[in-house]
Parts: structure tokens; C-alpha cells; sequence
């Protein structure tokens, strides 16, 4: 009887023990998927717009603060949202400064016809040279709604900071954030934009825009731009003039520099910085990705990495 009693005593012991052992486990477990911080993460979303399947992709750096800063990124003619995260180099800039990256997708030329890099291209509807072709009973390519609802719909998921939702656009992509941020000034708080002006100036903004305009000197683009923009001066010097003009700014300065000319804005309103970089010896590109030729011709004296360039830009505004 004194051997059965002890038995029932031990037993009664042991099972306590073993709970408490696997509540550390668990514990342990919890804690060190809290600890340990969210892998890097390029994903891509569905989304559709108008009847087009559009999907964005978005890039999560491992260390993000809680209310990050997103910048969206739209490439030129013949991008897609995978060739605009793959070339331009925002994701490593992302890991290194820990704010979000958002990359649309633009649609091409035939939308109900498969994408071809020579016959049909994909470009963004920047009010320019190019018109998207449609099918019979195809509704409009509407880049400024798909553009604003992949915004919302980061904003909804991502909870980022919204004073700091920034755009950077190159080529045709250029043309398309300025004309964005010219109709959403609210919602826009800076832009950076490289190797295409603004077509379609509006009057007056509802508030002003920082802005940083990139262009090289031996740009081919510029014939096509007058062209086509009959309304207002499309050199450079015009477009960064425009801007400075929209932005209710005073006083127009101008810097030599190593690769070429640093025009500035002063007294805009709301102090907002209006710059313009126009680059020596630089033709339609993005200094810095891989398909711009200085790149590929590994030019040893070229200093210029505009992606560097326009997150540097984007740190130091100060949005209300």
C-alpha cells in the first residue's frame, strides 16, 4: 500500500512538470520569433484596374521602423513592374535606409495583345507622344486611377508614414509622376523626376511640390517633347522654370558642379526645394542602372548614382 501511495504521488509531481516544460518551449519559441526581425521580402500583387490585370510589386527591407516612408518607382517605356524593381537598384537602397519600395506596372501600347519590347511596348499615359490602342468595347488605360488606388491600397496594408508617400520616375515613367503629383499634390509629398519633363502643366497646384528634375545635355528627347507640347517651354531650363513657378518660388540660382549644372529654387512656398541637375555628357538614362551606359562602359569618373541621388533628396523633405 505504501508503494501504490507513493506511486499516485509521483505521478501527480510529473505531470505538472511536464506542462511547465512545454510552456517553456512555447515561451521560448514566441519570444524568439519576436526577437528575431522579418526576412527581406519582394512580393507581388494582384491587382486589377479599368478590366487590366495590373500587378504591383512591393519590397520589404528586414529592418523597417513602424511607420515607414514608400517610395513608388515607375520605369520608361518598355518596363514592367519586374524589370523596374530589378534595375534601378531601389531595393538595395531600401536595405540600407529601411523604407518600402513600390513598383507599378504599366500596360502596353495593344493591351489585348501580348507585350513585345520592338511592336509593343509598354509606356505610361503621361499626356505625351504615345497613345494606348484599343480593342472594341475596351475601357481607357487609366494610369492616373490605377496609380492613386495601388497608393490607397499600400497606405491600407502597410500603414506607412503619409508625409513621406514620395514617386521617382524615369523616361515616360518621368512625365507620369509629374503629372500625378500635379493633380494629387495632397497626397504626393515630393518627386523625383529624370529624363522627361512635365507635358501637361496644370495653372496652379492646391499645394506646392518638392521636386528634383534630372536631365542630361546630350538627351535625344528633347525634339519630340516640343513637338508635342506646344503650350510652354519644354528645354530643361523651361521645365525646372515651370516648376519653380507652380511652387510659388522667388529667386533662381545656379552652381557648376563636377558633372555638370545644380539649378535651385529659392523662397517657395512652404520652403519647398525645387533643384534641377542637368548632367554633362549624359544622354536618355538613369545614371547608376543597369542599363544606363555608363554603367555598362564601367566609366571610372562618373560619380552619379541618381537613385542615391533621389533617396537623399526625398530624406531631407519635410512634409506638413
Amino acid at each position: 500500500m505504501v508503494s501504490s501511495s507513493c506511486a499516485i504521488s509521483t505521478n501527480a509531481i510529473a505531470i505538472p512538470m511536464i506542462q511547465r516544460n512545454l510552456l517553456s518551449v512555447l515561451f521560448v519559441t514566441v519570444l524568439a520569433a519576436v526577437v528575431q526581425p522579418a526576412a527581406a521580402q519582394l512580393e507581388t500583387r494582384p491587382f486589377a484596374h479599368n478590366g487590366y490585370s495590373r500587378p504591383y510589386q512591393i519590397y520589404r527591407p528586414a529592418h523597417l521602423p513602424p511607420r515607414p516612408a514608400a517610395v513608388f518607382m515607375l520605369g520608361g517605356i518598355r518596363s514592367t513592374a519586374e524589370s523596374t524593381a530589378r534595375d534601378f537598384g531601389w531595393i538595395d537602397e531600401a536595405d540600407r535606409n529601411g523604407f518600402l519600395v513600390v513598383f507599378p506596372d504599366p500596360v502596353a501600347t495593344q493591351p489585348d495583345q501580348p507585350i513585345d519590347r520592338k511592336k509593343n511596348v509598354t509606356f505610361w499615359e503621361m499626356n505625351g507622344s504615345r497613345t494606348h490602342r484599343l480593342a472594341p468595347g475596351m475601357l481607357p488605360v487609366d494610369d492616373d486611377g490605377y496609380l492613386m488606388d495601388v497608393l490607397h491600397d499600400v497606405v491600407r496594408r502597410e500603414h506607412p508614414d503619409r508625409k513621406r508617400i514620395f514617386f521617382a520616375g524615369f523616361s515616360s515613367g518621368s512625365g507620369m509622376v509629374q503629372l500625378l503629383a500635379s493633380r494629387h499634390p495632397t497626397e504626393i509629398k515630393g518627386v523625383v523626376a529624370v529624363a522627361t519633363p512635365l507635358m501637361d502643366p496644370p495653372a496652379k497646384l492646391a499645394r506646392p511640390v518638392p521636386i528634383l528634375y534630372i536631365h542630361g545635355d546630350d538627351d535625344e528627347q528633347f525634339s519630340g517633347f516640343q513637338a508635342n507640347s506646344p503650350h510652354f517651354a519644354t528645354t530643361p531650363h523651361g521645365n525646372w522654370v515651370t516648376w519653380g513657378y507652380l511652387d510659388g518660388c522667388q529667386i533662381q540660382t545656379a552652381e557648376k558642379t563636377e558633372w555638370g549644372v545644380r539649378f535651385s529654387w529659392q523662397g517657395c512656398k512652404d520652403r519647398v526645394p525645387v533643384l534641377a541637375d542637368f548632367v554633362k555628357n549624359l544622354g536618355h538614362e538613369w545614371s547608376g542602372s543597369l542599363d544606363s551606359r555608363r554603367q555598362k562602359e564601367g566609366e571610372p569618373k562618373n560619380p552619379l548614382n541618381f537613385t542615391d541621388m533621389a533617396w537623399q533628396f526625398f530624406a531631407g523633405i519635410h512634409a506638413k
